[in-house]
């Protein structure tokens, strides 16, 4: 019984040498996890772990939802936070993170070493007011033909050449009359307006009308419309009648519709 027990531990030679190799390879291991020192993500991520989530870098504007729950984010939160971003509210600096209903002290101070926004371009002055509410979001909002240079340089983070841009556009407009009107603006991106689209706002009557009788060529251009030659058609017509035109001359000579006549009417300042 004794030899039959003492022959589970008999190994041959091919065997003895493939456990010292194992042997050698734990060691190795062992020692070069001793030697090398762990990254501090590392270290983060592995304190997170022993405080109840796995910790990493991530963007609040496109973490998905598995991502958000390794982090140790409540289902809930996760909720408020993919309907939050689906209505537009975007994350432009990492304190803006508590901002988000219902995220407890705790959690967002170990969450928020780790919160990296990719795109800082449009981020919100830490001054900046908040104007209107939605359920549990809130928005900042900023209406873009009421806007002082102050407003535009407190509640964004756009050049002064840019904001100077877009006021100087606004001037020769004489006002915007669409939010869309703004992207035009030379220098502000496509991206940049994008960002800024959700909180834009519009008040239709503080938008100036042009006289009709003092009105430029490319003001005239601006309407969006008439072609050049239908312009052309217009300054002689003004021309004619001693330099002043009238909404039902301009109705005849171009043989305008009702429609196209009442757009007019509403563009311009006309008798």
């Amino acid at each position: 019984m004794q030899d039959h027990w003492k022959a589970y531990f008999i190994f041959s030679v091919k065997e003895q040498r493939g456990i010292i190799v194992l042997g050698l390879i734990l060691l190795i291991s062992i020692v070069i996890g001793l030697i090398v020192p762990k990254s501090p993500a590392s270290l983060k991520a592995a304190k997170g772990q022993k405080k109840g989530g796995l910790l990493f870098n991530f963007d609040p504007n496109t973490i998905d939802s598995t991502k958000a729950a390794l982090l140790g984010i409540p289902t809930h939160q996760i909720s408020t936070l993919l309907h939050y971003r689906n209505k537009g509210g975007r994350f432009y600096q990492k304190e803006d993170l508590a901002r988000l209903y219902g995220l407890k002290k705790d959690l967002l101070e170990k969450l928020m070493p780790f919160v990296v926004i990719e795109n800082k371009q449009q981020k919100i002055n830490s001054n900046a007011r908040y104007e209107k509410r939605a359920g549990d979001q809130v928005l900042w909002t900023i209406d873009i033909n009421d806007a002082s240079e102050m407003d535009w340089r407190q509640k964004t983070n756009l050049t002064e050449k840019t904001i100077r841009g877009i006021l100087q556009y606004k001037k020769y407009l004489g006002g915007f009359g669409s939010i869309y009107q703004l992207s035009k603006v030379y220098g502000l991106t496509d991206s940049c307006f994008q960002d800024l689209r959700p909180h834009l706002t519009l008040s239709p009557t503080k938008v100036k009308k042009w006289r009709a009788n003092t009105m430029r060529f490319d003001q005239w251009q601006s309407l969006g419309l008439f072609q050049d030659k239908e312009i052309q058609q217009i300054w002689r017509l003004k021309k004619a009648k001693g330099g002043k035109i009238g909404w039902r001359d301009l109705v005849i000579e171009l043989d305008l519709t009702e429609a196209q006549a009442r757009e007019l009417r509403q563009k311009i300042d006309i008798d």
